[in-house]
């Protein structure tokens, strides 16, 4: 007896319409209906049995409310009649769609025999097809390799387009659900079958099963159920073989189902990871939470999928498959604003043009090419690439171009240039996965040009690879001496050579000629500037492009930009003038034009450059632009900015969450229409050029300061008044501390602080993780090795600083600045001192940028082999200082802790107490500042403490620490 619903019993007989059905076992059981295998005696040869399957109407209610009456007969309590109905008729249209199905297509469609009234409900009779579900399959262990799940998931499209094609949705498609035969599946279960285009739609009732049902189902969105809506199903089917458990809620609307296939997944294991990419690509896509960014039809799904088993099959390692994966990677490549101006290079004294360049490559040449930033260099070698991958030639050699900004995310990945190249090939699996993969492509590289035609490799942006790259340049180097490659590496200058590629030319990229710049000028109609130093600037070809865009109007003004940054700014805003001219009459499209220009994107900048990295992981844009979704609701943010005050319900009317905005603001707005922003070859997400950077970080802490500061001024409004009501209540100064407790509080007080006080302790948990990695990083730094200068002490520092760094940034997210609180305290005047609990809830976020620029200063001094700070001597100070500053730090924040638990209720005070007991960074205070102290000794004790801290920080300047963030 399953719990509140009694089944009928092994043995038990129906009688439905004059035959007697002898139910053997429960074959299965749903929410709604409950299926039995049963026999049924042969009117003419008798002893001879039928075997069929029978399903009850028997919807499960887990408080007894439908029920099984003594008779066996289904019975509904009062309050249940409304749900049987509807269960009743959910029944019916599922026969109905069924026996339509059959009449056209008996061998696709699953056999219903028959259907009955009785015992208190209906019953069907269905055929036995053998076999068994997909379900059952799965929990005795699934697929044997990841050609066996495709080939399964091509059967289920198979048994779906009959209902498509058909115009009808099956919308219950689950693992439960599918019948798995030889070679082929069906799709059980027709009680959520829909027809396209019928009427009542907003009357119809869909089922629901956690994981598989698409979320315009679950939100009753009509307009958008379509067939994307059952190949979301199908595709959450697919994620269910591939990880052996349905994608969760988090997965699907925050950080993506890719990350949850992993190369570590069990059926990935022996994998080409050509054919893993692409399995992960039909997942992700097709669990797009928006139906209109998903798989649209059976058939485009299937191409997916035959592509799928072509890359488990496996084409080789060869020249042609080098050549034809680079092909195709050439048409991904961003196109290019304007016509491409040609360019030479200098090596060592002598000039070149590119297609000289790249005769020397294909002879095996290695080139380190430098250039100051817009100055062209990925222009050049993407159009080498473009320019010789016209036709295939078996003795030309195949170029491939590999952008190096990925190398971020990929921390000292061996042979990430090699498997760079394997990614994009259709190799065998069968030989022995990645390793024998590899042991191929190096084989293949290994041959004489005259062999098999060569590689030429055009590594892009070595300067962008990040700080970790030793790996890399090994591999450079090692890739170079083999005789069938030539290598051509960027960067912004030739200091690598002082510690690799020293076999390398040095060569320059040489700025446009003053007659290209004079001939583009003429084009726009645009006169040459006068002034020497301009022009000179005009011969870097992003500063001309960009002034080309932006020069018309400044001309009219006489006034014309001087570096590269004011270039960027009046580009930016140019475009955002052409944005209102487009959306001209569209009033909340231009605010959000606005508004993406002006926030979202500094913010994506200032994250990157919080990071210390070019590129960031979805996870960490869709952050981003979820926390600039949310400034867009705080009033503080409105009254920061008012020109967005009271506009955010305009702006946002459109945009459900902040995933439609996501969705929205970075892939339609910044990707794809304004192209600021773009996706690296893995997948990351990068400004369409470096040199935007440092303009976007200094508006985005333009935004921050000016939010800051209004937020310290409503802050220091309150203390005003608070100091001025305690100084005419009590006669004068000495009244601000009462050392009195809190009145009588009412429930609705209690309920704030206690919120209030919930997120004072996760802002202060997340400061006690700061301050123990920056603990962590200082007893490293104190060490014997690292005071000495040893520097194998030193590059064991620079590492735990960037796991320390890697580590904060990670944990940001979760921060707030509890402004929502701070207001509910002040609506409900609560005696708590609001600007003390701002200034906490704030903590976390300051030391993040103290952190930042106090570790990376001392990674400079005590890590950099350049580094002034060489003895023992000089080392110390710098360490014990800042060691001094974080205890003062801490010992003030606990006393402003003190203040604003003495306004608390006992509750909610003994709540962030205890979290304050636990955590290494103030447990020491608890006891020697007790929270029975009266405000007049607290008072002393933190002026006291403030006086220890201002010491701390002159220490500081004294060893000449930056302290330029928010915060010291």
């Amino acid at each position: 007896m399953e719990s509140g619903r009694k089944l009928r019993a092994a043995g038990e007989i129906l009688r439905l319409g004059g035959v007697d059905y002898r139910l053997e076992s429960v074959e299965g059981r749903g929410g709604s209906a409950v299926v039995y295998r049963a026999v049924y005696e042969d009117e003419l040869n008798r002893g001879c049995f039928h075997r069929v399957l029978v399903k009850e109407l028997f919807p499960y209610d887990p408080r007894g409310m439908i029920y099984r009456g003594e008779a066996g007969e289904i019975c509904c309590r009062p309050g249940a009649e409304e749900r049987m109905e509807v269960c009743r008729r959910l029944f019916l249209q599922g026969n109905q769609v069924n026996l339509e199905l059959l009449a056209r297509l008996p061998e696709e469609i699953s056999g219903n025999l028959n259907s009955y009234e009785a015992y208190g409900t209906f019953y069907s009779v269905l055929s036995v097809h053998g076999g068994r579900t997909l379900e059952e399959m799965l929990e005795e262990g699934g697929p044997h390799g990841l050609r066996e799940a495709a080939e399964w998931m091509m059967w289920i499209l198979d048994g779906l387009e009959c209902f498509h094609r058909h115009r009808a949705l099956h919308l219950d498609i689950s693992p439960d659900n599918i019948l798995m035969l030889k070679n082929r599946a069906l799709l059980i279960d027709y009680n959520s079958v829909w027809q396209m285009g019928a009427e009542g739609a907003e009357r119809f009732f869909f089922s629901e099963k956690e994981g598989y049902t698409a979320p315009e189902i679950r939100l009753r969105q009509i307009s958008q159920i379509g067939p994307a809506s059952d190949l979301y199903s199908v595709c959450a089917v697919l994620f269910r073989v591939l990880t052996g458990r349905r994608p969760s809620e988090q997965e699907i609307m925050g950080r993506g189902p890719g990350k949850s296939l992993s190369r570590d997944l069990e059926i990935f294991a022996e994998e080409p990871l050509p054919a893993v990419w692409q399995v992960v690509r039909i997942v992700v896509r097709g669990l797009h939470v928006l139906a209109r960014k998903r798989w649209q039809s059976v058939d485009q799904l299937r191409l997916e999928f035959e592509e799928l088993i072509r890359r488990i099959d496996g084409k080789g390692i060869s020249h042609s498959a080098v050549w034809e994966s680079s092909r195709r990677s050439l048409k991904r490549l961003r196109k290019q604003d304007g016509p491409y101006l040609p360019r030479s290079l200098s090596i060592e004294g002598e000039i070149m043009d590119g297609q000289t360049c790249f005769q020397a490559l294909a002879e095996g040449g290695r080139i380190l090419l430098t250039g100051p930033g817009g100055m062209g260099k990925t222009r050049f070698l993407q159009e080498l690439l473009g320019r010789n991958m016209q036709s295939y030639r078996p003795a030309g050699p195949a170029v491939v171009y590999i952008p190096l900004v990925d190398y971020q995310e990929a921390g000292e990945e061996p042979y990430y240039i090699r498997k760079w190249i394997l990614r994009g090939l259709r190799y065998s699996g069968q030989s022995g996965g990645m390793d024998e993969a590899l042991h191929e492509l190096d084989h293949l590289l290994d041959q004489g040009r005259e062999e098999g035609g060569g590689v030429v490799l055009l590594l892009d942006g070595l300067n962008e690879a990040g700080r970790k790259r030793r790996a890399l340049l090994q591999e450079v180097e090692e890739l170079g001496n083999k005789p069938g490659v030539g290598i051509l590496v960027t960067d912004r200058s030739d200091s690598v050579k002082e510690y690799g590629l020293r076999a390398f030319c040095t060569a320059s990229l040489l700025p446009l000629t003053g007659e290209q710049v004079l001939r583009e000028l003429e084009e726009d109609g645009l006169a040459c500037p006068q002034e020497g130093e301009l022009r000179d600037l005009l011969r870097n070809p992003m500063m001309l492009s960009l002034y080309r865009k932006t020069a018309r109007p400044d001309q009219e003004g006489g006034n014309v930009p001087g570096d590269m940054e004011e270039m960027v700014g009046r580009y930016l805003e140019s475009l955002y003038i052409r944005q209102l001219r487009a959306d001209s009459g569209d009033q909340a499209e231009q605010l959000r034009q606005g508004y993406v220009l002006r926030h979202l994107l500094p913010l994506i900048a200032w994250e990157m450059k919080r990071r210390k990295r070019t590129i960031l992981t979805f996870e960490e844009v869709h952050r981003a632009a979820g926390a600039s979704y949310r400034d867009l609701l705080q009033k503080a943010f409105s009254l920061s900015f008012p020109e967005y005050a009271g506009k955010s319900r305009l702006m946002l009317k459109d945009i459900a969450n902040e995933n439609e905005w996501f969705d929205y603001a970075v892939s339609e707005q910044l990707m794809e229409r304004l192209n600021l922003l773009e996706k690296s070859g893995n997948g990351y997400y990068r400004l369409i050029h470096d040199n935007f950077m440092d303009y976007l970080v200094n508006a985005a802490g333009v935004n921050r300061h000016r939010l800051g500061q209004y937020r310290k001024k409503v802050l220091g409004l309150r203390l005003a008044a608070g100091i001025l009501a305690a100084a005419l209540l009590a006669g004068g100064a000495a009244a601000v501390y009462r050392s009195v407790r809190p009145r009588e509080l009412t429930e609705a007080k209690k309920y704030s602080i206690r919120n209030a006080a919930q997120r004072l302790r996760i802002n202060l948990q997340l400061l006690d993780t700061q301050m123990v990695l920056q603990r962590g990083v200082l007893r490293e730094a104190g060490g014997e090795g690292v005071l000495d200068g040893n520097t194998r002490e030193t590059g064991y520092l620079r590492e735990r600083i960037g796991r320390a760094l890697d580590q904060e940034a990670r944990q940001g997210a979760v921060a707030t600045d509890g402004v929502n609180w701070l207001e509910e305290l002040e609506r409900q005047g609560t005696e708590i001192p609001l600007d003390v609990l701002g200034r906490l809830y704030m903590k976390n976020q300051e030391m993040s940028g103290i952190m930042e620029e106090a570790l990376g200063y001392l990674e400079r001094c005590l890590c950099d082999s350049d580094s002034p700070y060489r003895d023992r001597s000089r080392r110390e100070p710098l360490v014990k200082a800042y060691e001094a500053y974080l205890d003062a730090y801490a010992q003030v924040c606990y006393l402003e802790l003190l203040q604003v638990m003495d306004r608390m209720d006992p509750e909610s005070a003994k709540t962030v107490l205890d979290a304050a007991a636990g955590m290494s960074t103030f447990k020491q205070y608890v006891l020697k500042y007790p929270l029975s102290n009266t405000q007049e000794e607290l008072s002393r004790q933190q002026d006291a403490a403030e006086s220890q801290l201002k010491d701390a920080r002159g220490e500081l300047r004294q060893q000449n620490f930056p302290m330029t963030a928010v915060g010291w």
